[in-house]
């Protein structure tokens, strides 16, 4: 296995583990709460019905006078379809390709999962208060079958993360008040990108790679990491019935360390057999403003925008210390990917009716700007045509990430079974644009592997419960 196949075989693999998340901008976790999203998360950091406003504002801990909690789960059901083709080209650019394709298809290949919360705010005296929260910001999980003919390019992983935040925060006259918490992060990532099972020209490419390579494991990779970051929030209450919120979420860096198996290898002297590596992931920093207002007993309307820079998403680089730097210098750091993701913005609206003290009803919209560029990757364009001596476009856009601009539907509500304990419900449809995708697996110039369709269903459905409780 070449130095140019390994990398290849590691950025599949890397990519994948940073796919489809829960339906939001590239692959961040909006699903903080029921009420939340029974408002399509608008002024979500600004309103605080309960206490999981902790997840975006830590100055939301001041807007309770006793002992919070609040527990809840989200249900995510993502639908996402791609039709398309595969090319393999066998041959080399001195002789020329033969070219053999095949159709492409894979449905409903994200799969679904259940995301928890749990939140607790607690006064310390009129000024001060303390809140501890326990979310997830980013996740996700894929697996395409493993006989989808483009399986070199995008396989079957998983991400998850947890994010544990204690916060502190002050209260000025019960009118403005700030917070600050720190993010103790910790992520855990299993991924594997193989041959498919019933690789269509296993036996054309044997005399090519010594064997047939049909079911075999280009990499294998469990990791984990921790990082430690930071968020700083503001509430001002302009009225009883009026209020608006402002939080900032620092970014994230952390350092993935595992294992790394192949049944190929950058030279046949040295295989990789669980061999240490690790792989940075630059994710990004938010901002969130919100605001609220109560017109009158019945009803009251919420407005929010969050700003993501996943203008910092650039590359993936990985580092394997045991290759050997004397022979493949590029390895440390071995540049996998370009990713020049940009940075987006996500609009929302809500309305809630006050229908009783037992009952109140909640509706929202929002707008959330996808992360992967449009376009095509014009560098890897030009290499992959000159070799083929045939025009093959490659999107920024890629099988492991059909990020595309999304819209959300959402419904809500709260039932007070007592003074102090509650119940929340909420569901949403959320719903994106079929995009084009166009990628190519050429690492190896005898056995290119080039898929040429896109999505045809981007599509989500999400269920939410919770249960908050005063003391």
């Amino acid at each position: 296995m070449n130095k140019k196949y390994l990398r290849h075989a590691v950025l599949a693999a890397a990519i994948s583990s940073v796919s489809q998340g829960a339906m939001a901008a590239g692959f961040y976790l909006q699903e903080t709460s029921a009420t939340g999203l029974g408002r399509a998360f608008a002024a979500e950091n600004t309103i605080g019905d309960n206490a999981a406003i902790l997840a975006r504002n830590p100055a939301g801990s001041a807007l309770f006078n006793t002992y919070t909690i609040s527990l809840g789960a989200t249900y995510v059901d993502p639908e996402i379809d791609v039709d398309g083709d595969v090319t393999y080209y066998v041959g080399s650019p001195e002789t020329g390709y033969l070219a053999f394709e095949t159709p492409a298809n894979a449905k409903d290949y994200a799969t679904s999962a259940v995301i928890p919360n749990g939140y607790l705010a607690a006064p310390i005296n009129d000024e001060w208060s303390w809140g501890l929260a326990m979310y997830t910001d980013f996740g996700l999980e894929t697996d395409f079958p493993d006989n989808f003919p483009a399986t070199t390019i995008a396989n079957k992983t998983s991400l998850l993360t947890v994010n544990i935040q204690p916060s502190v925060a002050y209260d000025f006259n019960d009118q403005f008040s700030v917070g600050i918490a720190a993010n103790i992060f910790y992520v855990d990532a299993e991924l594997n990108t193989t041959f498919p099972d019933d690789f269509l020209i296993g036996d054309v490419v044997e005399p090519v790679l010594g064997f047939n390579p049909a079911g075999a494991t280009l990499l294998d990779v469990k990791g984990d990491a921790w990082d430690l970051s930071w968020t700083i929030g503001g509430l001002w209450r302009i009225s009883d019935n009026t209020r608006a919120g402002i939080s900032y979420h620092a970014k994230y860096d952390p350092k993935i360390k595992g294992e790394v198996s192949s049944d190929l290898a950058p030279t046949p002297f040295d295989p990789f057999d669980d061999t240490p590596g690790n792989l940075t992931l630059n994710l990004p920093d938010t901002l969130e403003l919100g605001f609220y207002h109560r017109f009158n007993n019945n009803w009251g309307v919420a407005v929010g925008y969050m700003w993501t820079n996943w203008d910092r998403f650039e590359r993936l680089e990985a580092f394997i210390p045991s290759v050997d730097p004397e022979f493949f210098e590029d390895y440390n750091p071995l540049l996998l990917k370009e990713e020049n993701f940009k940075s987006g913005s996500r609009f929302s609206i809500a309305g809630e009716y006050y229908h009783s003290d037992e009952w109140t009803f909640r509706f929202g919209y929002a707008y959330d700007q996808g992360a992967a560029r449009d376009g095509l990757n014009r560098e890897e364009t030009e290499e992959l045509s000159e070799l083929v001596n045939e025009d093959l476009p490659i999107t920024w856009r890629t099988l492991s990430i059909p990020d595309t601009d999304r819209q959300w539907l959402t419904v809500g509500g709260t039932y007070s079974l007592t003074d102090k304990l509650t119940v929340d419900g909420a569901f949403a449809y959320i719903w994106g644009d079929d995009e084009v995708i166009q990628e190519a697996n050429f690492s190896i110039e005898e056995l290119i592997t080039y898929y040429d369709g896109g999505t045809t269903k981007t599509e989500a459905y999400l269920f939410s419960v919770a249960l908050n409780y005063q003391f």
